[in-house]
Order: C-alpha cells, then sequence, then structure tokens
C-alpha cells in the first residue's frame, strides 16, 4: 500500500511522497483525490490495466449529457438490437421492455442507480444517431479529451470484453471531471433511489430504484455516512470495482478502487471494496491536513560577490511558497533539503560577479522524505549588488599585468630594447672607427 501526496502549492514543482498507512487495502488498484486542493493522496498501482466494468456508465452518462439538453421531455424507445446484445450474459436490468418508451432522466437514473445495461444501450442507440458503434466512438474521443491515456471502450453498458478497458489514473480523471462540470450528473449519481415515471408498457410506481452502492443504504451493514455515489462496477473479470465520494468537515474527497476480490479463499462472497472505502476516508479525514512547508523568501544561503558597490555576498532565498497535503503523523522535522546552485553561474572560485539583480535565480532547493523529492522551488538573489567600476577596472587592470601576454609582451619590449642597444652601440662604434680612419689620410 502507497501512499503519494502531491502538492497543490503554486507556482511550484511537486513530486511525490510516499506513506504507509497502517491497514491493507485489498482492492487491486486505486486512486483518492482531495477535490478541494486537486490534490492525489493516495495511489495504489494507479496506471495497472484494468476492466472497468459497470465504471464505464459514467463515461456513457457524460455523452448523454454532452448532447441531450431536455432530459424530462426527451423520450426514447427501446430498440430490439439493444436486447439482442445483451441477452444471455446476465446483464443487470431496470426491466425496460422492447418497444419501451422512456424519458431520458428515467433512463440516466436506472443507468447509474440500478446499473442497467438496457438503459445504456438505448442510449447509446438513439444519441449515437441509432448507432451503437458511433455512440462508442464519442465515449473514446471524450476519454481523450479529459486526458486518459490507458482507457479504451467497445460499449457503453461495461460487459466485459477483453478490448474494454481502464486503470485507475484514468477513472479518476473521468470522475473527477463528471463531477466538477456536470451538476446533473452529480445530482443522479448521488441519490440513493428513485421512482421510475409511467411508461407506455408500465404504469406509476412500477419501479422503486436503489443504488448499488451499499455504503448508501442505511439498512445495510456497510453503510458509511460521508459516503456518496457514484458508481459500482462488477464483473469476474475485473472483481468489485467503486467510485465514491466522501465529505466530513469541509473536507471533500473522490475514491477510486478497482479488482477487490469477489470471493475469499472458501468461495464465499466477500465486500472488501466498501472497507477499503471507509478506512482509507477516516484516515484521511483524520490524518490529513493542508501544511505549509517553505515560505517565499526564508534564507537558504549565500554566495560571495566580486566586484560588489554595496556588498560582497548575496543571499539566496526562496522564491515561492510550498504547501502540500500532509500526513500529521509525520514530523517534518525528518525531512532532508539539497541546495543547488547553477555552476554556470559561478566562477572558477565559487564566487558571482556583479551586478546582480534581485529576484535572479541561481539554483533550485529541494526537500526529501526518505530520498524520496517532495518539492524543488527556485533560489533567487534577496537584494541587488550593483558593480563597483573601480574594483572591476583595477582587477582587469591586475590580471593583465599577471597575464602571459603581459609577460610576453614585457618579455619581447626587453629583447627589442637590447637589440636597440645592441645596434645602437654596434652603430656608433663602426662611426667612430670610420673617423679615425679618416683622419690618418691627411696629409
Amino acid at each position: 500500500m502507497i501512499f503519494s501526496v502531491i502538492s497543490a502549492a503554486f507556482p511550484t514543482k511537486a513530486e511525490a511522497i510516499t506513506f504507509t498507512p497502517n491497514f491493507t487495502i485489498s482492492s487491486e488498484a486505486a486512486v483518492m483525490i482531495n477535490l478541494d486542493k486537486d490534490v492525489t493522496v493516495y495511489e495504489k498501482n494507479p496506471n495497472k490495466k484494468m476492466y472497468p466494468a459497470s465504471l464505464t456508465k459514467i463515461m456513457t452518462a457524460l455523452i448523454v449529457l454532452d448532447n441531450v439538453e431536455d432530459l424530462d421531455n426527451t423520450v426514447y424507445e427501446a430498440p430490439l438490437v439493444v436486447f439482442d446484445e445483451l441477452y444471455g450474459q446476465g446483464a443487470s436490468s431496470v426491466g425496460i421492455e422492447r418497444g419501451e418508451e422512456v424519458t431520458v432522466t428515467d433512463l440516466m437514473y436506472s443507468l447509474l442507480l440500478k446499473s442497467a445495461c438496457e438503459s445504456a444501450g438505448i442510449l447509446a442507440y438513439h444519441v449515437g444517431g441509432e448507432s451503437i458503434s458511433n455512440f462508442v466512438d464519442m465515449m473514446n474521443e471524450k476519454a481523450k479529451e479529459i486526458g486518459c491515456t490507458g482507457t479504451h471502450f467497445v460499449n457503453p453498458h461495461g460487459l466485459y470484453d477483453p478490448d474494454q478497458y481502464t486503470n485507475a489514473a484514468d477513472m479518476a480523471l473521468i470522475a473527477q471531471y463528471a463531477v466538477e462540470n456536470y451538476p446533473k450528473f452529480v445530482e443522479i449519481a448521488t441519490a440513493t433511489e428513485y421512482d421510475m415515471q409511467p411508461t407506455n408498457y408500465h404504469e406509476a410506481g412500477w419501479a422503486h430504484i436503489y443504488h448499488t452502492n451499499s455504503m448508501l443504504n442505511r439498512s445495510s451493514s456497510y453503510y458509511y455516512q460521508y459516503a456518496k455515489g457514484i458508481k459500482t462496477g462488477t464483473l469476474d473479470e475485473s472483481g468489485r470495482n467503486l467510485i465514491t465520494m466522501g465529505s466530513r468537515d469541509g473536507n471533500n474527497y473522490l475514491l477510486v478502487t478497482m479488482g477487490s476480490p469477489m470471493y475469499d479463499a472458501d468461495g464465499n462472497a466477500v465486500y472488501l471494496h466498501y472497507e477499503d472505502h471507509k478506512n482509507l476516508y477516516e484516515w484521511a479525514f483524520e490524518n490529513f491536513e493542508y501544511k505549509q512547508l517553505l515560505q517565499a523568501g526564508i534564507e537558504i544561503t549565500e554566495l560571495q560577490v566580486k566586484f560588489g558597490e554595496s556588498s560582497d555576498f548575496v543571499r539566496l532565498v526562496t522564491a515561492d511558497n510550498y504547501s502540500c497535503m500532509w500526513l500529521s503523523t509525520v514530523d517534518t522535522n525528518r525531512l532532508k533539503e539539497a541546495i543547488n546552485v547553477d555552476p554556470s553561474l559561478l566562477n572558477d572560485d565559487g564566487t558571482v560577479t556583479a551586478p546582480v539583480a534581485k529576484g535572479q535565480k541561481f539554483g533550485t532547493y529541494t526537500l526529501t522524505l526518505s530520498g524520496e523529492e517532495i518539492c524543488t522551488v527556485d533560489l533567487v538573489a534577496q537584494d541587488d549588488v550593483t558593480l563597483s567600476a573601480l574594483a572591476y577596472n583595477f582587477d582587469k587592470a591586475k590580471q593583465f599585468t599577471s597575464s602571459i601576454w603581459f609577460k610576453a609582451a614585457l618579455i619581447i619590449t626587453a629583447v627589442l630594447v637590447i637589440l636597440y642597444i645592441i645596434i645602437v652601440a654596434a652603430s656608433k662604434k663602426k662611426r667612430k672607427k670610420y673617423r679615425r680612419v679618416k683622419k690618418r689620410r691627411k696629409f
């Protein structure tokens, strides 16, 4: 079991930090999101390929809501093709019959509460332009639009097909997208019960349906007062899947679990996915808090500055605040820091050269826990450091006089001077000799 806490701080780079809870998660894969901060607080095998089963119907509902404006006054007739596809597969049903005329509202409630497969087929057939295949294409396009990378649909109801797959991370994306963008979806998916309205085949009160999520049923041993909605999905090939929301004391979470076992070692049906949801919600409600780990403007280190007019050093401070969902039982004193100064900005002796501008980035500051990165923020100059022209020019002159070129110039100059002296001396000697010879020739 791995708990991943990802920051919602702005504007910082955030990484995952894992925690180990004191209980076991039976589900094969899971993702839990704090909706208030848009932060993932728990992950287990988030990208593992799984089969969605009736979680598929969430996407079915979104496509319907995108394409049908008036759910109450839009009526669809149940076509034969839908029942032909479902025949003999043991599909969950609300009892709609071939040729029955049902409002989209009732189809949506039966889809999400009762998990009726014929409702999914009827909606897909009509919204897809009398083509379920077209509707499925719309589902896959929507998945890409939302950001899913490991999801593929081949039907609107979720019955097993090896080519219909997803993962917990993608299902969390879909569910969060639905919750945040479709109020009608939330209204329907969080209802605990519903009365199907009269149709041409059924009189009033023909079906009073309840949500398939037993956590919403007050008479169930799995009832959990802080849970809401959203969708169950169960197949032998998928195990027990469940997506819920949980709210307590102003804290709101979305939880996806997939692949919880259906039977124990003795072949008895088990419902451990409900325990997973309750345990995770209680753990999150009791132990997570939104905590500031870093404050902008905190001095981390300093650098020596060459040729500074106002100062010979500059303080490097954190550029941003950093806050994240944090497990209250983990002492922040365990955090380790790492200071990374960009070597390309340093002189060979580890100094920097003026001028330095306030806010200039010189590196990064990283916090880790048990070797895992929590956050990285920029390290920037706290103040301006202006350039001293006198010190700079003096240093340049000093550098020149000690340079090899200056020494070479001195040597060359010295050689030239010596040569000049030799040449001058030789010239004088020659002239002197010439004068002596000329004197001897006089009579």
